[in-house]
């Protein structure tokens, strides 16, 4: 989880962060903290393994939302990373849709999430998943940079994903990455990793 998190930050985030802080990312640092990280338990955590050789494509942590100005029926979108060598092959949909459907099993009515202002990729890709961006912004300091996030919104209907989708099977093949596992714990803000 460490080794996408950092590779993702580094190639996503490159030109909208600082290339001094993001080269000075340590997966050892990472692991560390998702040691931590996965013990308290505040979200759920699924991750996505290539089929034939178990290798990591991505994670998607959410659960109730932590943005003190939103209802008990909001959840969030913690943070969702693929591995850059799995961008554009269905693995962020197919991490998308388990965490949607767990999500309304759990009752929750709306999701939002916060996103990196410039993250052109990851715009389209919420936007595509039904998120709209509000007017709700936060700027913070990272690397000595201040950066800025924006807030999306979507609202959630207990419906099938897509006609004969599931979670399991919406955007992916049977030869690439599905949703194949579980761990709870909690994951912080972008703001804050």
């Amino acid at each position: 989880m460490a080794e996408v998190h950092v590779a993702t930050w580094q190639r996503a985030y490159r030109g909208l962060i600082p290339d001094d802080y993001l080269n000075s990312l340590s997966v050892d640092d990472r692991e560390s903290t998702w040691r931590e990280i996965l013990e308290k338990k505040a979200c759920e955590l699924w991750v996505a393994a290539e089929d034939n050789s178990h290798e990591l494509a991505g994670w998607v942590a959410f659960g109730k939302c932590r943005d003190a100005d939103q209802s008990a029926s909001v959840g969030e979108l913690w943070a969702i990373y693929v591995a850059p060598n799995y961008w554009s092959s269905g693995v962020g949909r197919t991490l998308w849709l388990a965490a949607r459907t767990r999500l309304i099993e759990r009752g929750f009515t709306e999701v939002t999430l916060w996103c990196l202002a410039g993250n052109e990729r990851a715009d389209r890709f919420y936007r595509n998943a039904g998120f709209l961006s509000t007017s709700t912004k936060n700027k913070f300091e990272l690397g000595g940079a201040i950066l800025e996030e924006v807030r999306y919104h979507a609202r959630l209907a207990p419906s099938t994903p897509g006609a004969g989708e599931t979670p399991a099977t919406a955007g992916s093949d049977s030869s690439r990455s599905q949703a194949a596992s579980r761990a709870p714990g909690p994951l912080t803000s972008p703001r804050h990793q």
